[in-house]
Parts: structure tokens; sequence; C-alpha cells
């Protein structure tokens, strides 16, 4: 995807920036033909510093194919030097149709996506007959959007209409309806009480100094819930986040960059499953070491063989859990509490190994023997409802936080949206108006 990207700048037509030097005042020039600069070039740049308050920058690299704008450069009062940022503003509004499976250990999700964006057409201003759907647009300027978290192949359907405003500005529209697999890298410190976030990035193909990709305020993100597969699994929370940003397509080049927008939605894993079949288990066969203290002490190899066994079993129980997740580098939740577990009934076979050594003097051992037991299982104790805290205060507050966003999000929504009351009395006005409008021509 990178080197078609990179490629894109060489082939593609200049179609557009000939539209704007139209505007200008000049015609449009063909970095590829031999011919000199247009006059009205070569005599605007030939002005005196003190004749113009702007500047144009034309590149004539090789291999170009097209005239590239720069920003130009306007003077201030008092002297300094203002940016005026002429890229092309292309507006980009997501809408998460149906969210699929999310695979934890691939670290993808597959969702139905439709990708809305819409830019300036200047062509067609106050042209309302040219309105409506198009089919050819080959004849038009393109942002060549894509998506670029797209993993294998994907389907896409277009559709192309244009549109006014009222003040009879132009705008081409596009509605990219999209279905596949998208990449998502999955931060599962939390893990199995996190909270991930599912990204679409939309990004075009020009350089970041010719296109910039904004969110569109108009049109607001969607994610429909009702259609969401995975719902014994994970909750989807039904806000959405936008960022913009800009994509390093050649590492070696950081100059070579695309404008983007990322759009995510959340999604909260359902820990019950693991509540009850990995942490439960767990904490009963760490409880069942501590039954190994019945035994008599001067037959280390029963204790030690019981305590072994447990041992095993909960190694048994780690290697499940890594399964079904992908090899990450650090520890999770469930990790450390699987780890800590194995620790105490380490300590519990350590023990009973240590205990031989004081066969001599049996009233002594005993008195010891009822503080390390006393001791290991009050540490325990105190471990669980640790985590339990901890897992409260830390995880499930970003549950609380996602949860309050969705609170407000809904709150905006109920506001923009009229309620049924409203909605038929829009109804009746309109059909009243519709009725009283031949009367009042006439009269």
């Amino acid at each position: 995807m990178a080197s078609v990207a990179y490629n894109f700048m060489v082939v593609d037509p200049n179609a557009h920036s000939r539209r704007y030097s139209e505007q200008n005042g000049f015609d449009h020039y063909d970095p590829r033909d031999n011919r000199p600069l247009p006059d009205p070039i070569r005599e605007y740049n030939s002005k005196s510093p003190t004749h113009r308050n702007s500047s144009v920058a034309v590149d004539l690299g090789e291999g170009s194919g097209s005239l590239k704008r720069r920003r130009s450069r306007k003077k201030s009062m008092n002297g300094g030097d203002k940016v005026k940022d002429d890229r092309i503003k292309v507006q980009v509004c997501v809408q998460f149709f149906k969210v699929g499976e999310i695979d934890t250990l691939k670290e993808q999700y597959t969702a139905d996506v439709i990708v809305r964006s819409r830019w300036r057409e200047p062509s067609l201003d106050g042209q309302l007959s040219e309105g409506g759907d198009i089919t050819d647009v080959r004849k038009y300027w393109n942002p060549k959007l894509y998506i670029e978290n797209s993993y294998g192949d994907h389907k896409e359907m277009f559709r192309y209409r244009l549109v006014f405003n009222d003040k009879g500005e132009a705008y081409m529209t596009e509605k990219r309806t999209v279905k596949g697999t998208f990449m998502e890298n999955l931060e599962l410190d939390d893990f199995p009480f996190d909270v991930q976030d599912l990204t679409v990035t939309v990004a075009s193909e020009f350089p970041y100094t010719d296109v910039e990709v904004v969110e569109d305020l108009e049109n607001h993100h969607m994610v429909n819930k009702q259609s969401f597969v995975d719902e014994q699994e994970w909750h989807l929370y039904s806000h959405t986040e936008c960022i913009q940003r800009e994509l390093t397509i050649d590492q070696f080049d950081p100059s070579v960059r695309r404008s983007a927008v990322s759009v995510k939605c959340r999604a909260a894993r359902r820990p019950g499953y693991f509540v009850w079949n990995i942490f439960m288990i767990t904490f009963l066969i760490c409880t069942l070491s501590f039954a190994t203290f019945s035994v008599d002490k001067w037959l280390p190899q029963n204790r030690l063989q019981l305590s072994f066994t447990l041992v095993l079993t909960a190694v048994a129980f780690k290697s499940v859990v890594n399964q079904s997740l992908p090899r990450i580098s650090y520890l999770t939740y469930m990790d450390k509490y699987l780890l800590a577990s194995m620790f105490m009934m380490s300590a519990v076979c350590t023990w009973h190994g240590v205990v031989t050594t004081l066969e001599g003097n049996k009233p002594l051992a005993n008195f010891i023997e009822y503080i390390v037991l006393g001791c290991l299982a009050a540490i325990y104790v105190v471990y669980n409802i640790g985590f339990c805290i901890l897992i409260y205060v830390f995880p499930c507050k970003k549950r609380r936080i996602m949860a309050q966003k969705d609170v407000e999000h809904n709150k905006l929504r109920r506001e923009h949206t009229p309620s049924q009351p409203a909605l038929r009395r829009m109804l009746t006005l309109t059909k009243t108006i519709s009725a009283d409008l031949p009367g009042l021509i006439n009269s």
C-alpha cells in the first residue's frame, strides 16, 4: 500500500490544480511539455517584492506530473509573515454500520463501515442543474481516499453525488461502503477487564501539502449497536472519537506524508467467563494447597506430592490462558494473578521441604509451622482483597469513563433529534402549507 500511495504522486493527473489555475487568471501549465512558462506566471514572478503580497512556487521536478501548490505567505500588518493554508480540505464521516467478531489473538476485527466524504468542486458553482448522482466521475477531481488499516481483500461500493449549499457552492460527495477486516493494536494490560479501540483510518494518496483530510462537523459519526455480532463477549459503546493525524509512508523520507483521520469506537470485554473459569478455579486450587498442612509433617513425600500436583494444575491453566492471547512482552492482570498464586504454592512446597530439618525439636517445629501457616494464609487473603481493589480502581475506572461518555453522547443526540410530537407538528405544518400554497400563488 505504501508503494502504491507513493507512486500515485507521479501518475496522478493535475485536474484539480488546473481548475484553481484557471480561476487565478492563467491557463493550465503541464510540466511534461517543453514549452516555457505562460506569460501571466512569468510576469507575476517578475514583479518586485514590493508590488506583490504573496508568492507562488512551481515545482518542475522530473515526473511530478502536476502543478504543486504551496502555502502562500501574506505580509501582516505588523510586518511579520502570515501563513495561509491553501490545501484542499476533504471532510470525512465514518459510520460503523455492523461490527463483527473481534479477534484478540490476531489483533484484528471485522466490520461493515460506511465512509462519507465531501470536497469542494468550484468549477460547478451555481450549476444547480448538474446536481444529483454522478455516473462518470473520471472527469472530476478525486482525493483518492483509502482505508489505511484494512487487512486483506475487502469489498467496496461507491456512490458519487453533486450537492449544493445555500450559497450555490458545489460539493462532490462520496459514499463508500466497505466490508472487510481491519487491523488494531490491542492494549491488553488490563485483560480481561480491558477496553479496546476499534479504529478506521481514512487517508488520501495525495501529499499532505496538497490535501488535508478533516472531520466532517455537519455529519456525525455513528455506531450501530443493534447489529453487533460479538455481543456475548464484548459490550459496544455508542460514542465515537476522531483524531486528525499524518502518516509517514516512506520511512527513509519523512517528508513523504499523508493527511488522515482516525475514527474509533470502543468495546469493553465482558470478563465473566474469565472470572468464573480462570480466576475462581485458580483461587480454589491455591486455597487447597493449605490443606496439605493437615498431613503429618514427618511425611514430606506425601505433602510434596499433593503440592506438586496443585502446581502442575495451575501451570496447565496458565497454558490455556496463553492460547487466547497474542505473544506480548508484558503481563496482564490475569498473568499477575496466576503467577502470584503459583508463587504462593511454591512457598508452601518450600516449607514442606524445610520443616524436615527440625525433626530433632518437635515442639519448636510445631510452633514454627503454625506461624508459617498463619502468615501464608494472611498474605494470600490480603493479596486477593488488594487485587480486587486494584481492579476496581484502575481497569474499571476506564469503563466508568466510557459509560459517562456514552451518557453525554446520547444526551447530545437527543437534543439534536426532534421528538415525536415535534415531528408530527412539523409534518402537519408542511401539509397545511402545501395545501394553501396554490391559493396564495393565485391571489
